[in-house]
C-alpha cells in the first residue's frame, strides 16, 4: 500500500477534509449552487471570497500550481449547478476541468496572465454575469503583499467596493472605466514594504480625477504577521521541495529551480533573524519574496510532474484510482449506494498492481462512466446536508472577523 501513500503525498501532501458537515439542517434542494473553485494564493483567495460573499457562492481552495484528486471530491460534494475557477491554468490546474466537466458540471474560468490580470477579468465577470454593483467604491492594494490584501478584503465587504491590485504600472483609473464604474471613493491600503509603489498610485489617481476622495490605510507589521508570513513560508518550500525530488525535469529546468530554492532558503533565514532582532517588517518583506521565489519552485516542479503523468501510464492509472476513492467516499458520506462502484474499484486496485495497464484503463473508463450516471441521478442527496449561508455570509469563512 505504499504507493497510495506516495500519491496522497505527491498529490496534496494530506487528504482534504471536505467542507461539508453531514449531520448539519438541510436547505432547499431547489436552490441554486455555485462553487469558486480557488488557489490558496493570498491575492486570488480574496477575490474569491469576496464573490462568496456577495453572492452565496461556496469556496473550495487547493494548493497553488498543484492538481489534488481530493478537491475534486470535495467541489463535488457540493453538488453545483456551476464551478467557477478564478485564477489561471498554472494556479488551478486544467485536471480540475477534466475532472468536474467529467461529472458534467459547468465549468468556467475568470483569469489572467498574472494576479493583476486576474483581478480584472474578475471585476469584469463580476460586473457582466453576476451584476454586481460597486457602488463607486475602490479599494487598492499591492498584489504580492498580504497583509494588506486581506486588509483590502475587509474594507471591500463594507464598502461594498471593487478590489483592485495595484503595482507601479497601474491604472486604477482606466482599470474602474472599463466597467463602466465611475469612482467616487478610493481607498488605498499599504504596509511600509509597498509604500513607495502606493505612493505612485496615489499621486497617479489625483492627477487623472481630481474629484474622486482618496483614503489611506497604513498597516503596522506586527510580530505575529510576520511570523505568520514566515510560517506560510516555511510550508511552501517544505512543498516545493517534495515536489521537485520527484519532478521529471531537463536540466537546465533542474538547475534553475534549485538555484531559485536555495535563494528562497536564503531569504527565509534572513527573514527569521530580522524577526529575532525585533524588525518585523523586514521580516514580513523577506518572507514574501521567499514565498514569491517558492512559488516559482512549485510552478516548475508541478509542470514536472504533469510530463511525469503523461510519459507514465502507471502513475496516471494510480492518480486515477484516489480520485475515484475519494469521489466514491464523498458520495457514501451522502447516502449513495456505491458498493457496485467499490467491487469495481477493487478490481482496478488489482489491475494496475499486477501491471495490467490495458484491463485497468478499460476498468476505469467505465467506473468513472458509472460515476458520472450515479452522480447525476443521486446528486440533490447532498442538497440535503448543504447549509447555505445567511446573508450571503459563510460559517467559518476564514476571511470574515
Amino acid at each position: 500500500m505504499m504507493w497510495k501513500k506516495s500519491v496522497a503525498l505527491l498529490f496534496g501532501l494530506m487528504l482534504i477534509a471536505t467542507g461539508m458537515a453531514f449531520s448539519d439542517v438541510s436547505a432547499a434542494k431547489s436552490s441554486s449552487v455555485t462553487v469558486i473553485l480557488v488557489s490558496d494564493s493570498v491575492a486570488d483567495s480574496a477575490l474569491a471570497n469576496y464573490i462568496a460573499n456577495m453572492t452565496g457562492a461556496f469556496v473550495v481552495t487547493t494548493p497553488w500550481g498543484v492538481y489534488n484528486p481530493n478537491v475534486t471530491a470535495e467541489v463535488m460534494a457540493y453538488a453545483p449547478d456551476k464551478v467557477i475557477i478564478i485564477g489561471g491554468p498554472v494556479a488551478v490546474p486544467e485536471q480540475y476541468v477534466s475532472d468536474l466537466q467529467s461529472l458534467n458540471i459547468t465549468v468556467e474560468r475568470w483569469w489572467g496572465e498574472n494576479r493583476y490580470e486576474t483581478d480584472v477579468a474578475v471585476i469584469g465577470n463580476a460586473t457582466v454575469k453576476l451584476h454586481l454593483k460597486f457602488q463607486g467604491n475602490a479599494i487598492i492594494a499591492p498584489g504580492n503583499d498580504s497583509a494588506a490584501i486581506k486588509k483590502a478584503f475587509m474594507e471591500a465587504v463594507k464598502a461594498r467596493g471593487v478590489i483592485i491590485y495595484a503595482n507601479n504600472t497601474t491604472d486604477p483609473i482606466r482599470i474602474l472605466g472599463r466597467f463602466g464604474i465611475t469612482p467616487k471613493n478610493i481607498t488605498v491600503v499599504q504596509t511600509a514594504v509597498m509604500k513607495g509603489a502606493m505612493l505612485k498610485i496615489i499621486q497617479k489617481i489625483k492627477r487623472d480625477d481630481s474629484m474622486v476622495k482618496v483614503t489611506e490605510i497604513g498597516i503596522n507589521i506586527t510580530r505575529e504577521m510576520a511570523l505568520n508570513a514566515i510560517n506560510k513560508t516555511k510550508e511552501r518550500i517544505a512543498y516545493a521541495e517534495k515536489l521537485l525530488k520527484n519532478a521529471t525535469l531537463s536540466q537546465h529546468e533542474k538547475h534553475m529551480a534549485e538555484k531559485m530554492l536555495n535563494i528562497s532558503e536564503e531569504e527565509l533565514q534572513r527573514a527569521e533573524k530580522a524577526l529575532n532582532e525585533g524588525k518585523y517588517g523586514e521580516a514580513y518583506g523577506l518572507a514574501i519574496a521567499a514565498d514569491a521565489h517558492a512559488d516559482f519552485v512549485v510552478r516548475i516542479a508541478s509542470d514536472g510532474w504533469m510530463e511525469k503523468l503523461r510519459v507514465d501510464p502507471g502513475m496516471g492509472l494510480r492518480m486515477g484510482l484516489v480520485r475515484i476513492e475519494a469521489q466514491l467516499m464523498i458520495m457514501q458520506k451522502a447516502g449513495i449506494n456505491v458498493t457496485q462502484l467499490k467491487a469495481l474499484t477493487e478490481k482496478l486496485d488489482k489491475a494496475i498492481k499486477e501491471g495490467n495497464y490495458e484491463l485497468a484503463r478499460t476498468l476505469m473508463k467505465k467506473i468513472r462512466f458509472e460515476i458520472m450516471k450515479l452522480y447525476a441521478t443521486e446528486k440533490l442527496k447532498f442538497r440535503d446536508h448543504i447549509v447555505f449561508p445567511l446573508g450571503k455570509k459563510h460559517r467559518g469563512n476564514p476571511w470574515m472577523p
